[in-house]
């Protein structure tokens, strides 16, 4: 397998992310061979067993079954980057403790964004429906744990899965 060196850091735009599930040129159900070809080499790789793993570009996570690629991810946004080689537009999440539903659901609209809500256990998931990226709010760090009433959840997680994938959950 040839390895291409990518010289510049790749562009990575949350926004286009969350409007259109773009994140560079990967894509659900590339393979881990193509990625290592077009994309830069990821800062860590963790085997999880069971023909699963994870490729860590920062806090940004790629989970992959076996070969293919399944899920882009994120829920740690402690010093939140996405590695040495990717340039990142943050866009809205620099500072999530203070991104709650309401606040998100302020931005969608005026972005004209469509996208579905739902409630599920304490928690609340948002799917833009354009891009299928899935955006998790919880009680984390609500002062007032318990309190799960929607202003009181606060962004957690994004994520973006393969169509098959999400329809197992």
């Amino acid at each position: 397998m040839i390895k291409i060196k990518l010289k510049n850091p790749v562009n990575v735009d949350l926004f286009k992310f969350v409007t259109k599930g773009e994140f560079d040129y990967i894509e659900n159900g590339q393979t881990k061979e193509w990625i290592l070809n077009n994309f830069p080499d990821p800062d860590q790789i963790g085997d999880m067993g069971h023909g699963l793993s994870i490729w860590l570009y920062g806090r940004i996570e790629f989970h992959f079954d076996k070969e293919i690629l399944f899920s882009i991810w994120c829920d740690n946004f402690i010093d939140f980057t996405a590695g040495k080689n990717i340039k990142l537009n943050k866009w809205i999440f620099n500072d999530v403790k203070r991104l709650n539903v309401s606040k998100m659901i302020a931005i969608l609209n005026q972005n004209k964004l469509n996208f579905t809500l739902m409630h599920k256990y304490e928690s609340v998931i948002i799917r833009v429906l354009d891009s299928n990226v899935e955006l998790y709010f919880s009680p984390e760090y609500n002062e007032d744990y318990g309190n799960t009433e929607t202003e009181n959840l606060y962004f957690a997680a994004f994520g973006l899965s393969h169509k098959d994938y999400r329809q197992r959950l």
